[in-house]
């Protein structure tokens, strides 16, 4: 179900067959090389989202697009709002949607840079009187810990999506291990099966997207907080190796790994809703507001 597609007198059925769910996609604007848009993150979090709702009964929100992007401001198209704001903001449409009757938000986010600022969040939130609780997933499927092992142990043509030459394409970038990242072949793959027309794989090797080492000292340290990514993969937002062999059957895969992630997540959230209500009545009476 989409929020923006219902009528005002479908929202009670929406809130009873979603089981008061509402779902967020988070993403962000910013450069992914110049192979991708900036609105890769946010593409990628609806899709996710959508696909999620064609399997379990949710009502998606329409998108939050102002992730962190705190490291990439000089690269054009990057949008960084002031921290405080994106809190107050992320916070509005917490409270917009509870007030249509929803008592369960979770935060599906699609961009790297996003964990630490939705952790803060929900953690803030505790400080707070709600009569809602709202939770963030993180559901991204990975080549190496999770595809690649399922092909060598359950077959080849395990997964219908893929052709043999895609399942090549896999196995040949897991064991010569080549980096996957912000831009990469997962990435590369979702936007070819989302949005194709604004994937272009003429542009690969215009920028580097290998680390260059200047984080080692501060993480071999055991330092945090820094803007070490930042200093790894400073040419323009990309992190990886060229996604060269990435195809539109590779992404349909990867689409619907994270949208079996994310239904996962929503479960989960649904299903321990009694937990979290408790804990919320209990906290609640230590704040006013």
């Amino acid at each position: 179900m989409n929020w923006m597609e219902l009528r005002e007198e479908e929202f009670e059925e929406a809130v009873q067959r979603s089981g008061g769910l509402c779902v967020v996609p988070v993403g962000c604007f910013e450069m992914h090389g110049q192979h991708l848009p900036v609105g890769t993150d946010v593409y990628e979090a609806v899709a996710v989202a959508e696909k999620a709702a064609e399997m379990e009964d949710v009502v998606v929100f329409p998108a939050f697009e102002f992730g962190d992007v705190a490291g990439l401001v000089e690269w054009r198209g990057g949008v960084n709002l002031d921290p405080v704001l994106r809190l107050q903001l992320l916070e509005n449409y917490c409270t917009e949607i509870a007030r249509a009757g929803f008592d369960k938000i979770l935060l599906l986010n699609y961009h790297g840079g996003n964990p630490a600022f939705l952790n803060y969040f929900t953690n803030m939130l505790q400080h707070k009187k709600y009569d809602f609780n709202v939770l963030s997933c993180f559901p991204v499927p990975l080549f190496v810990e999770e595809v690649y092992p399922t092909l060598l142990e359950k077959g080849e043509d395990f997964y219908p999506e893929l052709q043999p030459e895609d399942v090549a394409v896999i196995k040949q970038f897991v064991e010569e291990k080549h980096l996957d990242g912000h831009g990469g072949l997962l990435e590369t793959c979702l936007m070819m099966a989302i949005r194709p027309d604004l994937v272009k794989l003429d542009r690969l090797g215009k920028v580097s997207g290998l680390p260059t080492g200047e984080a080692a000292p501060f993480y071999e340290a055991g330092l945090q907080g820094g803007p070490f990514w930042y200093l790894d993969f400073p040419n323009g937002g990309f992190c990886g190796t060229d996604p060269v062999g990435a195809t539109t059957r590779i992404g349909k895969l990867m689409l619907r790994l994270s949208a079996e992630k994310a239904v996962k997540a929503i479960r989960a959230f649904k299903e321990n809703a009694d937990v979290l209500k408790q804990h919320r009545d209990k906290k609640n009476t230590f704040y006013k507001n």
